[in-house]
């Protein structure tokens, strides 16, 4: 994966706690990652995405204020090109507030529990390339639980091409749609196609739950949970299991 090379609004909760102390210094000598501001305050947050469009917004879910679905309208609203990120706790990343986060364009979902700086560097990395990333296996587990993500394929056994199943693979892979295109000697555009056309064969919306309802149905080897809590960085493998070497070769 390409050094990111972007900027980073980080909104805070009220009362900061050590870990987003600890993840704010790491971001701020990340070498390819640009802190702008870190701020507890909605309003003036806004203000900030307003005037500066981020590339990235980290938002800790404990934030204050308006709430947390209400700022990330905003957010949104004043700067739609910036990638959302939430981080939070289980109690807090609830379903309906999932849900509710997904509407308003949220890109990624992190759980405080096991989470360094270097998997938020590589979740900023992956939903800058349009990607969706649940970074937990419990927040994956709430999406998928919901009566649009049990959906069946159209079909009980999907017929999927052989360029279909080549991507499917990779994107279990961890691989990105990008890397995909270059592995495959494929176009970025058609790459993208073939992943629209895969998620409406498996009748889901995101990268992510497409890989689980594929593992679900035999396609894929499902992910098998890394300790006794179900905790990972991502729900399946990323590929070759180097996201912090990957991370560590740009500095």
């Amino acid at each position: 994966m390409q050094p990111i090379h972007s900027n980073v609004l980080l909104i805070s909760a009220d009362h900061v706690t050590c870990q987003w102390l600890g993840l704010r210094a790491f971001l701020q000598v990340e070498p390819d990652l640009c802190v702008l501001a870190d701020i507890p305050q909605a309003t003036e947050a806004v203000r900030v995405a307003t005037n500066q469009h981020p590339d990235h917004v980290l938002i800790d879910a404990a934030v204050g204020g308006i709430g947390l679905v209400p700022l990330v309208r905003q957010v949104r609203r004043v700067s739609p090109a910036s990638r959302v990120v939430v981080v939070g706790t289980k109690d807090m990343l609830r379903r309906d507030t999932l849900l509710q986060l997904m509407e308003q364009g949220t890109r990624g979902y992190l759980l405080w529990e096991g989470l360094d700086g270097e998997t938020v560097v590589h979740c900023l990395a992956l939903v800058r390339e349009d990607d969706v990333l649940a970074g937990h296996r419990a927040v994956l587990d709430e999406l998928l639980a919901t009566p649009e993500r049990r959906r069946r394929p159209r079909n009980d056994e999907p017929a999927l091409t052989d360029d279909e199943r080549a991507v499917l693979s990779l994107l279990v892979g961890g691989w990105t749609q990008s890397e995909i295109a270059e592995a495959l000697h494929m176009s970025e555009v058609s790459v993208k196609r073939t992943v629209t056309a895969l998620r409406a064969t498996f009748g889901v919306r995101t990268t992510n739950a497409l890989c689980w309802q594929a593992g679900r149905l035999g396609f894929v080897p499902l992910p098998q949970a890394d300790d006794e809590g179900g905790t990972g960085t991502t729900p399946f493998p990323t590929r070759t299991g180097q996201i912090g070497d990957r991370n560590r070769s740009h500095r």
